[in-house]
């Protein structure tokens, strides 16, 4: 007989342990983060996943090759919160700039850079899932710090691409930190990189 694949839903789950329990049906069996087939993101109370149902050394019902029905993540209201802080001082500085630049260019520009930035993030996840040829990360990179890094903020956070990989998450931070520095800049009219230069030549 071919075991039963059935559905679920996390209902509760310990991090620090790595296990938790799967609800269906009206029953609650126990998961282990060691049982999932393919782990595609942190596992969290709320997914749905698919399991067959087996047993552990004791002979205790579990859930076995376990799997992420939809292993998207979720754009929560703290992630929003954080875009529009980044956000302010180059939304800003853009907004000045407007005066000098026809301000549908700067918004035609702005948009264009980051539904681009979306499509290779989502792109580049349909191909890890697929094992098919990847976007090189040098790539997004490049989209990001051209303007689109508010869409990959966003997209690490839904499509949860990109989000754990320590290396890739320094370069990111440190675009977006080059950005808020530029429009800071920009606002304060040049004042620190002036001062900065100041300091630099002083120790020299």
């Amino acid at each position: 007989m071919n075991p039963i694949n059935q559905t679920g839903r996390i209902v509760e789950w310990r991090k620090d342990r790595g296990y938790g329990f799967v609800e269906s049906g009206g029953r609650r069996v126990f998961l282990h983060r060691r049982d999932f087939a393919k782990l595609l993101k942190a596992p969290a109370v709320g997914d749905e996943v698919s399991f067959i149902v087996g047993a552990d050394e004791q002979g205790r019902p579990c859930a076995t090759a376990a799997r992420h029905l939809h292993h998207g993540g979720r754009l929560t209201g703290a992630r929003w919160m954080a875009l529009v802080a980044l956000c302010v001082a180059p939304g800003i500085a853009l907004a000045q700039v407007a005066y000098t630049i026809d301000y549908r260019i700067l918004l035609g520009a702005a948009l264009g850079i980051n539904l681009l930035t979306l499509l290779a993030y989502w792109e580049d996840k349909r191909r890890a899932k697929s094992a098919g040829w990847r976007i090189p990360e040098s790539t997004l990179h490049l989209m990001e710090l051209l303007g689109g890094w508010p869409a990959a903020f966003l997209a690490q956070g839904w499509l949860r691409h990109k989000s754990s990989k320590v290396s890739f998450q320094v370069v990111f931070w440190l675009i977006v930190a080059l950005h808020e520095y530029a429009a800071i800049d920009w606002l304060l009219g040049g004042r620190i990189l002036r001062a900065t230069y100041d300091a630099v030549r002083g120790l020299f």
